[in-house]
């Protein structure tokens, strides 16, 4: 393992780490009061790894209902990784199936946008990649386990604990924001959101506005590629083209040369 990208990668998760470990602490208060012990709270952000899951599981155990419709509910709300997993995979095509599997398991939302935000920095690297995610799977175990010990010595309500998330990933958004498209991307997200949630009930907006900004956003890229391949190409300098004009011009003069001295 390349230790200079590892260490990359470790700088690169400390915006997720820092809205990782108050949410995970809001996730610990959480998973205590469904009764929870502190070692079953961290076991289960090791192994599910999965902040939106997590939250629901644990209001679903609150409820009283058994592990099979957790199980199924947490699986349909990852599906989103396969997405995301097999975007990344076109970056690591001279790696392992292995270390895809490994980075896979390791894929979160937040360590997605941030890797996407520059493919440059994880392309064929997997040790970047790996320095990012377990830096930021620390992070969030840790503030599960704190959340889970000391969470009731603080009012997580009045310190905007619940906000940490949102606000992370306001944070990465605009991180992704490079040109005008990715703004205008941006905004028809927000707003399609706010109708499919007036319009329809449950969390179908969620589904609906992923679908619907992923394919405007594939057509608005298309576009720009395909204008920059109708490109005009470029004039040549005048430099270049007084060196050409000279260049034939010295080889007319040595042909008349030669045929001067044939002639003789």
């Amino acid at each position: 393992m390349d230790n200079h990208q590892f260490r990359a990668g470790v700088k690169a998760a400390l915006p997720i780490v820092l809205g990782y470990i108050p949410v995970g602490m809001a996730f610990g208060v959480l998973a205590r009061q469904a009764g929870l012990t502190p070692i079953e709270v961290g076991l289960m952000s090791f192994f599910v790894y999965a902040g939106a899951s997590q939250f629901l599981a644990i209001e679903m155990i609150l409820k009283g209902m058994a592990w099979v419709p957790i199980v199924i509910a947490t699986f349909f709300i990852n599906l989103r990784h396969l997405l995301m997993s097999s975007t990344l995979s076109l970056y690591f095509n001279r790696n392992r199936i292995r270390t895809l599997g490994l980075l896979s398991g390791e894929l979160t939302d937040e360590s997605f946008a941030v890797a996407m935000s520059n493919t440059s920095k994880i392309e064929n690297r997997p040790a970047y990649l790996f320095g990012l995610q377990i830096t930021s799977h620390v992070a969030w175990v840790m503030g599960s386990v704190a959340g889970a010990l000391f969470g009731g010595l603080i009012d997580h309500q009045s310190y905007g604990i619940p906000f940490a998330l949102p606000a992370l990933f306001i944070c990465l958004l605009l991180l992704q924001i490079k040109k005008i498209h990715h703004l205008l991307i941006m905004v028809i997200a927000g707003v399609s959101s706010l109708f499919f949630k007036w319009a329809l009930p449950g969390n179908w907006y969620i589904v609906l506005t992923a679908l619907l900004a992923s394919g405007i956003g594939m057509f608005l890229n298309s576009k720009v590629q395909s204008s920059k391949l109708k490109s005009p190409l470029t004039p040549p300098s005048p430099l270049g083209g007084e060196r050409k004009v000279a260049s034939t011009r010295n080889r007319g003069e040595g042909s008349r040369g030669t045929e001067s001295m044939r002639k003789q």
